[in-house]
């Protein structure tokens, strides 16, 4: 039975809900966004957030503001589920950190402590016959990135079981066109590419370039979502702009197809 979900990314809390971020109040973004999935995807099996949920690694008070814009309860290690409860809805709600994440100040303040003390977020779970998989680059305080070996090498051993499998990360796993952000991601993507593209992945979902993508790796989807916060203008990122905050309702089809629009959260 086909089964839907919601995708947001980089949110870029600051540590109150009134906290500003170049004039712009992420915080109110969220709420606004969260308000829009209330009247349009109240029916999803869960929410996935991939990555800079705090303004940056200085600010981990901004995970005690996503709690109180998530309204989330209860207690579970990474990557969840946490329940959501802002707006009436009551979803499970599952996180997966990127380069503004502070690993440590994350789980500490979201979760509980992870077995043997590890601080990456690369899990996989179940859902309705499919196999869902954070993967966690592991770089923070920086804008390029690396699949170091130990995660490379966990990835690959997860995609070596066939079944339909959705990815969740915070870095695009290709490059989107774009000089300034194609510039930081590793050499060796390629490699990354080739492990995915032999594999049953059915799509993958990223954040990071604050922009929507729709690209791909050989015939799998690859599905970039727009920032909740501010975006770098993509031919002059050292100017920001304001934009609707987006977020996609996703829908996995019985025949593995994924379906992944895009919503705009109209201004008041």
């Amino acid at each position: 039975m086909s089964f839907t979900f919601i995708h947001v990314t980089d949110s870029h809390l600051g540590p109150t809900p009134d906290s500003l971020v170049y004039y712009y109040n992420p915080a109110a973004a969220l709420t606004a966004t969260i308000e829009d999935m209330a009247r349009r995807a109240s029916g999803a099996a869960f929410l996935i957030h991939t990555g800079d949920l705090a303004r940056n690694s200085r600010t981990p008070e901004g995970y005690e503001c996503a709690k109180l814009v998530y309204g989330l309860q209860g207690q579970a290690g990474a990557p969840g589920p946490l329940t959501m409860t802002a707006a009436g809805l009551r979803l499970p709600w599952y996180y997966v950190p990127g380069n503004s994440d502070d690993r440590a100040q994350c789980l500490a303040r979201l979760f509980r402590p992870q077995e043997g003390g590890a601080e990456q977020f690369n899990h996989t779970w179940q859902q309705d016959g499919v196999r869902f998989l954070t993967l966690d680059w592991g770089a923070w305080g920086t804008d390029e990135y690396t699949l170091v070996p130990e995660v490379f090498d966990w990835l690959s051993r997860q995609l070596q079981v066939r079944e339909p499998t959705v990815i969740f990360t915070h870095h695009p796993p290709l490059h989107v066109g774009v000089e300034f952000i194609d510039s930081q991601t590793p050499t060796d993507l390629p490699r990354l590419q080739e492990l995915i593209g032999q594999s049953s992945v059915i799509a993958v979902f990223h954040g990071h370039t604050h922009h929507a993508w729709e690209n791909r790796i050989g015939d799998i989807p690859v599905f970039g979502t727009g920032s909740i916060t501010f975006r770098e203008r993509l031919l002059q990122p050292e100017q920001r702009e304001i934009a609707p905050p987006q977020y996609r309702v996703v829908t996995v089809h019985d025949d593995g197809s994924v379906d992944a629009p895009i919503h705009h959260v109209p201004a008041d």
